[in-house]
């Protein structure tokens, strides 16, 4: 079982799930086209979830068609006691012998709660949509679609009760960087620092326009990539446009950027970063681009002149994390700069006394999600800063005392 990339002619990018012969696996690969309008990366991740189906079918010689049929009967015993634990082992990783030569027999090893629920998840939703699909070709009268029927049911009981909650993990209580962790990052990004990674001035300049877009606007990496010049409008009130637009057919970078979310208006109120980037995009832009000879419209473009690749910024921020580690954190990230974010704003608005449901919803504009109720970690973590502040400040008080009884038992 191997995935693919397929690319069409329209520029949209579309996963296909191949079989051990090369051949396209029907099923599989019709289920994610009525869902094209998800992800390239959730459709590749599922398509490699139900390899693990098909390979368990093979592996067993169960005739997956004639199941959807009603012709065959998954046991309770199969579903539960034998594809549930193929779900929840990882690719085998061979064995080695001495001088790191492999063998066949390889060691199993269990993946994570979360990866396990999302293979479950995804099988249980496909082999629901088999049942309904096989159902829809039937008369309303065929005696098999009861048989069908109580058989669709009979597999989603299994594999929901087989369902499992998320262990508590500890995560820390802060996603974004402190405020010191901000300012070192500035200045270790800043194109005027001699020590700031980049092979010439425009590389540099280039790098930290990306790095304060992300860190002033909370956009997300990709969301930064797919930006065009136009996006940014300049006047009286310059604004950025965060847009989601139609596959580019003259996009050829895999995995190709895309704004997932909500489009959104940001307004620009900062003369020296609209300074900055208008810089950018007349001077260092443009240098670039009649150097290598290129003509596109996209904001963000690599040393050569072509669109920035989503891989060049996580390698970015992995540089500059080995360069500067006496000053930079270890767990810094482009995600981190949108938790940061986030996190400013919410404590901004919360220092001016905006109603908790109300932050939320500009939480939700500004971050371009749909739900609400995601940004309920941001409205946390400013309760848990506080509550911190608090309890450093009694322990002050605290130590206090107990400094004070020293003193006066010593005076006796």
């Amino acid at each position: 079982m191997d995935v693919k990339m397929v690319r069409h002619p329209s520029g949209l990018n579309l996963p296909i799930l191949l079989d051990d012969d090369g051949l396209p696996v029907p099923l599989a690969n019709e289920w994610v086209l009525q869902r094209r309008g998800l992800s390239p990366n959730t459709l590749t991740r599922n398509l490699r979830e139900l390899a693990i189906l098909f390979t368990w079918l093979d592996s067993l010689n169960i005739d997956f068609g004639a199941c959807m049929a009603g012709d065959r009967m998954f046991t309770e015993a199969e579903l539960a006691g034998s594809l549930c634990e193929h779900l929840r082992m990882a690719v085998k990783v061979p064995a080695l012998q001495a001088g790191g030569i492999s063998t066949n027999q390889g060691k199993k090893v269990a993946v994570s709660p979360l990866t396990y629920k999302l293979r479950l998840i995804t099988v249980r939703q496909f082999m629901g949509w088999c049942f309904r699909f096989k159902m829809g070709t039937m008369a309303s009268g065929d005696p098999a679609l009861l048989r069908i029927q109580a058989h669709k049911e009979h597999v989603n009981k299994v594999l929901s009760d087989q369902e499992i909650s998320n262990p508590p993990q500890n995560k820390s209580i802060t996603k974004g960087l402190r405020d010191h962790q901000v300012t070192a990052l500035i200045w270790c990004v800043d194109f005027r620092n001699p020590e700031a990674y980049g092979l010439n001035e425009h590389v540099r300049f280039r790098n930290f326009i990306v790095v304060m877009i992300m860190l002033t606007f909370g956009l997300r990496p990709a969301e930064v990539l797919t930006l065009r010049v136009g996006d940014v409008e300049f006047g009286g009130v310059t604004a950025l446009r965060v847009l989601r637009r139609v596959s580019d057919p003259n996009d050829v970078r895999s995995p190709r950027p895309r704004v997932k979310r909500n489009g959104r208006d940001m307004i620009m109120k900062t003369p020296t970063l609209i300074r900055l980037i208008e810089e950018y995009i007349e001077v260092h832009r443009e240098s670039v681009m009649e150097r290598f000879a290129k003509d596109h419209n996209y904001l963000i473009i690599s040393d050569e002149g072509d669109p920035l690749h989503g891989n060049s910024v996580s390698n970015y921020f992995q540089i500059i994390r080995e360069k500067f580690k006496q000053v930079l954190p270890s767990n810094l990230t482009p995600k981190a700069l949108r938790h940061t974010y986030s996190s400013r704003t919410e404590r901004e608005m919360a220092e001016r006394g905006v109603p908790e449901d109300e932050r939320k919803q500009v939480l939700a504009y500004l971050r371009g999600d749909s739900s609400v109720r995601s940004q309920e970690v941001y409205i946390i973590g400013e309760i848990i800063r506080q509550a911190t502040s608090v309890q450093s400040k009694y322990h002050d008080k605290l130590m206090e005392t107990f400094l004070e009884y020293s003193s006066d038992e010593s005076k006796i």
